[in-house]
């Protein structure tokens, strides 16, 4: 109820930018475009000998799935079946062919059953490494889509999860359009193979950071946390996000202003290297 109420207020905001309906496809469309302007700076960079650029690289490549990808995920970009297109076409773009299709199924799955068992990327498997070694969990959620997958794997392959797996379906027909597009991109941009791979490494302690700062910390009655991130375009408004998952990045940004924040990065990675109560948030 709580964050119903709190709510309002973004309900209210999209409403507004909705009366346009070009505006956050439009928004959406001139900030991805800027990202993937400073992600092409940031690989001259590299080619000019400044190595430290797959950093900036993966902070823009983080945001521009962000705005793309996840809200792709939920029609919160034109409301239609075209944001399915959007977001695996994105995902080609940053070379992740397989992603787009992977991450709208398991994070949807995620929406719905939220720090329980039967949420993928939050399984009983990864609260039982994290228990008995935290470092052990920490570097395996910093290995690039292998633990990943492997949470995936295990998901799929249990019984009591099969009636919620089923309710979602892969379109494979995306895996060839994305593959497709990933490889005529990269014939394309030719970039440096050790900056693609630096990047998406980086991108992924980023997005594992986040995950912490979004759902563990000491306050075990909450579900979500509200929180401060580089670039995050509305992601940290995670409360009001999960209440209604179909509110735009845009929406999230303006609302997030106006939100008391309870987490950030620097404080979830000294929580989950100090703290001993620092954990996994769980719904009974």
């Amino acid at each position: 109820m709580k964050y119903k109420i709190q709510a309002l207020t973004e309900i209210s905001i999209e409403k507004k930018l909705r009366k346009n309906f070009l505006l956050i496809p439009l928004a959406t469309l001139i900030l991805a475009s800027l990202l993937s302007l400073s992600i092409a700076y940031c690989m001259n960079l590299y080619e000019k000998g400044y190595y430290w650029a797959f950093i900036p690289a993966g902070f823009f490549v983080h945001s521009f799935l962000i705005i793309t990808v996840h809200d792709g995920s939920h029609k919160a970009i034109t409301k239609t079946k075209l944001d399915r297109f959007i977001l695996n076409l994105c995902s080609a773009l940053v070379f992740l062919p397989f992603y787009g299709e992977h991450y709208r199924k398991y994070h949807l799955i995620h929406h719905g059953y939220t720090n329980t068992d039967f949420d993928p990327l939050s399984s009983s498997k990864s609260k039982y490494i994290y228990q008995k070694n935290r470092f052990l969990y920490i570097l395996l959620e910093s290995i690039p889509l292998l633990y990943t997958f492997y949470l995936i794997f295990d998901f799929n392959n249990k019984e009591s999860t099969k009636k919620v797996n089923s309710a979602l379906k892969i379109n494979r027909m995306y895996f060839l359009i994305t593959i497709c597009i990933s490889i005529i991109w990269f014939w394309l941009l030719q970039p440096p193979v050790y900056f693609v791979l630096f990047t998406l490494i980086f991108l992924n302690i980023i997005s594992a950071v986040r995950s912490w700062c979004e759902h563990m910390g000491t306050s075990l009655e909450h579900k979500t946390n509200t929180y401060w991130f580089p670039m995050g375009f509305g992601i940290g408004n995670h409360d009001v996000h999960h209440e209604y998952p179909n509110l735009s990045w845009l929406t999230l940004a303006i609302g997030l202003t106006k939100r008391e924040k309870n987490s950030n990065p620097v404080k979830s990675i000294k929580g989950i290297l100090l703290d001993k109560k620092f954990t996994f948030y769980n719904v009974k």
